[in-house]
């Protein structure tokens, strides 16, 4: 009787999770369609330089991507469970979500920013990392990534597969709305042009997922094309608008960058017909500026925080409390000289540390603690990264920071350099990074196009603006795993530049009569 009862019990559960199984795939495929009709429609309605289903091909494609971007964060790095900082940020979506469901008032409190209270945000948000991950330069992004999901969760069912896709989608369609301004200024075939906007692999995988990057980058493609476009104020206005809003939201140092380019092309690009004189007169201008008024002595400790903490996270160790004002560090292949439990690191042996103090990461003092048995409360203990890119320290020198930019190009536009530790993942970007080096040479060297005085301002600015973001991750950034998925909003404006500049008539024409001499031969 007893097991009688079990299996009816056992086939009732296994209906429920076959139901269940149905339903998530019934949504998934639903939203699929949804997005691919939607393509088709757009493609048909206003993308008429291309064949009607272009736009689902590529976006079938995309969603590749993004099935691609989950299987290696869930299985290749994850273990069956989707981690890092799109696991978190989902996971933390799920927990704010749920605060609607106690309080709708405390929900949107927390939705519009409108409580800070610690006490507040440990009632609901205690569990969370990333939405209580400490003050920031300028705000927390990472509780936008965090706020946009719980409310996608309203319509989603909690398929994070359905998450990815209206990401995807919302990079997807900014990438077309560039294409319908590039398309009037390069002589690249539109299908080739919108394939190179929208699946250029690097920013097709960091679109495709359900990070900052995706929202991102839809932001940066409208406020390029709000800014370079000729098309009516009304229509540019709600494009420079929504940009900024979703660049500020998502990634506050691009549109620090973008609005300092954009100054640029307002007014120095104007000076010479030379644009390398008007880059020159920027470059000393802004560097007298920030001498003479002291914010260079701020931007580089700003800049060299930032790089301190990315050292830490690239080297791992333990990070013990100390005192008030001090922690002890300990190397990661000696953190098997302590027990660690619940947070806390009892000594097991004598092991040599660095005595180190608090937001000064390059002031360390060699040390032994040999107190065994002593009990250290953890800070911090991080991983060592298979990683690695050697950076020199600014150490909160504005001179230094300047030296620093040649590397800061090197590590930005040419890592990862693969070597006996790289898994397979860096090597796509690493024949990318070779490809987007060839495409330089046909484009600046062998097939340049010539243009107008217009043209060459909006070229000198994307690539002063893809310089920006290049000296900024090279200066803060000794991860090359890290680096690739920083470099996007650069890669962004290089692509526009290579449409522009690329005389692709020219060079295909060159090719074949070079083709049509071996086939006589």
């Amino acid at each position: 009787m007893i097991y009688h009862s079990l299996k009816l019990y056992l086939i009732d559960l296994d209906f429920y999770f076959c139901q269940k199984n149905l339903l998530a795939a019934l949504i998934i495929i639903l939203y699929t369609l949804a997005f691919l009709f939607l393509c088709y429609w757009i493609n048909k309605k206003f993308i008429k330089v291309v064949p009607n289903y272009t736009l689902t091909i590529l976006f079938s494609l995309k969603i590749a991507y993004a099935l691609f971007f989950l299987y290696v964060y869930t299985y290749h790095y994850g273990g069956g469970e989707l981690t890092a900082d799109a696991g978190a940020f989902f996971k933390e979506s799920i927990v704010l979500h749920n605060v609607f469901y106690e309080s709708p008032y405390d929900f949107f409190q927390f939705f519009f920013g409108l409580n800070e209270n610690p006490e507040f945000i440990d009632k609901y948000l205690s569990s969370t990392t990333h939405w209580n991950g400490g003050k920031t330069l300028l705000f927390n992004d990472s509780r936008n990534v965090i706020r946009t999901n719980a409310l996608l969760l309203f319509i989603t069912g909690g398929q994070v597969i359905v998450h990815f896709i209206i990401f995807s989608f919302a990079s997807f369609i900014g990438g077309v709305d560039l294409f319908q301004w590039l398309k009037k200024k390069s002589n690249i075939p539109p299908p080739i042009l919108l394939s190179m906007l929208t699946l250029a692999p690097s920013l097709a995988f960091w679109s495709s997922s359900l990070i900052k990057e995706p929202l991102m980058i839809l932001g940066l493609f409208l406020l390029i094309r709000g800014v370079f476009d000729t098309i009516s104020i009304p229509r540019r206005t709600w494009r420079i608008l929504v940009g900024f809003i979703l660049t500020l939201g998502f990634k506050p140092y691009v549109l620090i960058c973008f609005v300092i380019v954009l100054i640029f092309y307002l007014s120095f690009s104007k000076l010479f017909k030379r644009q390398w004189l008007t880059l020159l007169t920027f470059s000393i201008f802004g560097i007298s500026v920030l001498l003479s008024t002291g914010y260079s002595d701020k931007i580089a400790y700003i800049i060299a925080n930032q790089q301190e903490d990315f050292i830490n996270l690239r080297d791992g160790g333990l990070y013990l409390q100390g005192d008030d004002e001090h922690y002890y560090y300990i190397y990661y292949a000696n953190r098997d000289h302590f027990k660690l439990e619940n947070g806390n690191a009892v000594l097991l042996e004598p092991v040599g540390a660095h005595y180190l103090k608090k937001n000064e990461n390059f002031e360390r003092f060699p040390m032994k603690l040999e107190e065994v048995g002593r009990t250290y409360k953890i800070h911090l203990h991080l991983h060592e990264t298979s990683s690695k890119v050697e950076v020199t320290p600014i150490r909160d020198n504005f001179w230094q920071m300047l030296l620093n930019i040649p590397e800061s190009f090197i590590n930005s536009f040419f890592q990862p350099i693969p070597n006996k530790q790289s898994t397979w993942l860096q090597y796509p970007a690493f024949f990318e990074n070779i490809l987007f080096a060839i495409l330089a040479v046909l484009t600046f060297i062998l097939f340049p196009r010539k243009l107008n005085q217009s043209d060459k301002r909006i070229v000198s600015t994307l690539l002063l603006f893809a310089a920006f973001i290049a000296m900024i991750v090279g200066w803060t950034t000794p991860v090359s795993g890290a680096i690739v998925r920083y470099i996007i909003p650069a890669y962004i404006a290089i692509l526009a530049v290579l449409a522009i500049k690329l005389d692709y008539k020219k060079m295909m024409l060159i090719f074949s009569k070079k083709g049509r001499k071996k086939t006589k031969v």
